[in-house]
């Protein structure tokens, strides 16, 4: 595929994460911790994913 594909895709997917970082400090704020701990799990997992996914970028040969 393309690799403009793959950078819009990262940087979407990094803007989602950074919203789920805001609605994991929000939950703390208000104290529904539970919320919180679940969204900051979703959250280190989405990061691994956007950096296994910058790493296929960086990796894939130019054309």
């Amino acid at each position: 595929m393309e690799k403009t594909y793959y950078v819009a895709t990262l940087i979407f997917a990094w803007f989602i994460t950074l919203s789920l970082f805001v609605f994991s400090f929000f939950a703390f704020k208000l104290s529904y911790y539970f919320f919180g701990v679940l969204i900051l799990i979703i959250c280190i997992a989405a990061v691994a994913v956007n950096v296994l996914l910058y790493r296929n970028i960086r990796r894939q040969p130019q054309k």
